[in-house]
Formats: structure tokens, C-alpha cells, sequence
């Protein structure tokens, strides 16, 4: 009978151990389960922080799209009204001047602008002085072939000057509305 109670006793230790083990397993397993939970728990909150900041910033996004359309539109009038502006002044530089078309250029002179003036202004019976002229020259850069000869722009001093030398030629039909002169 001391055998069996042995056996039995040694059975029993070893059972014993097996859920000291068993236990020892389980706590361990139970801190890695809080553990993890803990972590899943801050996991949850930091997303939930960060869907908040996304749907803040979805609605900082909208609102600087809705900004830049109008900047854009309000870029588009004002580039509008500048575009507006710049013509209004061309015209009103161009006022001061006349061009000239159809001109054979000079191949020895490259300044024969002047010359073709004064020589139009002749023919047309128009008293013009060099004080009347702020620039005279052709437009553009020199052509191989002179099929096409490079049109004549002739600043005056003032408008007054332009009006007086050009457009009070009796309703010479050479100069046009747009005061361009076609020879």
C-alpha cells in the first residue's frame, strides 16, 4: 500500500504542479490581456482624436477651397479690370501716333523712318516741324526679303500735334480713321 500511496502522491505533486503552471500561465496571460486592452483602449481613443482633427480639417479644406474660388473669381475680375485699364492707356498712347504701311525700306539707311515722314508730309501739303516729333522708326526687326516692308510708327509730341499735322488734312482720304496711312 505505500506503493500506491507513492504513486498516487507523486501523481498528485505532479498534478499539482501542472496547475501551479497552468495558473502561473493564465496570470501571465491575464497581464498580457490587460495589457493589450489598455493599448486597444488608447488605440481607440487616439483614433477617435484623429477622426475629430480629419473631419476638422475636412472642414478647414472646404472652407479654404470656398476662399480660393472667390480669391479666383475676385483674381479674374480685377485681371479683367487691369486688362480694361492697360487698353484704355494704349489707346490713349496710341492717340499720339500714326503708321505708316507699304514703305520700301532703305537698304543703305536703317534709319529712314523720319525721311519717309517728312516726305509723306510734303506730298500731302502739311507743314511739319522736327520739334513735333518725339520718335520715328519702323517696327519690328529687319525682313531678308523686302516683299513685305516693316510698317513706319511715328510718335508725336502731344495729340495736338498729331491732330494738327495729320488728321486737318481737308479729309485727305489716304489717312484712315484708325490713323493708319497706307502709301
Amino acid at each position: 500500500m505505500g506503493k500506491i500511496k507513492f504513486k498516487r502522491r507523486k501523481k498528485f505533486n505532479q498534478l499539482w504542479q501542472g496547475i501551479k503552471q497552468l495558473k502561473e500561465t493564465m496570470l501571465i496571460q491575464n497581464e498580457t490581456l490587460d495589457k493589450l486592452t489598455y493599448i486597444t483602449q488608447n488605440l481607440e481613443k487616439k483614433l477617435n482624436r484623429i477622426q475629430k482633427k480629419m473631419v476638422e480639417y475636412e472642414n478647414k479644406l472646404n472652407q479654404l477651397e470656398e476662399k480660393k474660388e472667390l480669391l479666383r473669381d475676385e483674381m479674374v475680375q480685377k485681371t479683367n479690370l487691369l486688362v480694361f485699364q492697360l487698353d484704355r492707356q494704349e489707346q490713349y498712347i496710341r492717340r499720339e501716333t500714326i503708321l505708316i504701311y507699304g514703305v520700301e525700306e532703305n537698304k543703305e539707311d536703317n534709319n529712314d523712318g523720319e525721311k519717309v515722314l517728312f516726305k509723306i508730309a510734303d506730298e500731302l501739303e502739311i507743314d511739319l516741324e522736327d520739334n513735333e516729333i518725339q520718335r520715328v522708326h519702323r517696327l519690328g526687326q529687319k525682313r531678308r526679303n523686302n516683299e513685305n516692308p516693316r510698317p513706319i510708327i511715328a510718335r508725336f509730341v502731344s495729340y495736338k500735334k498729331k491732330g494738327t499735322s495729320f488728321l486737318l488734312t481737308n479729309g485727305n482720304s489716304k489717312i484712315s480713321k484708325e490713323d493708319s496711312l497706307r502709301l
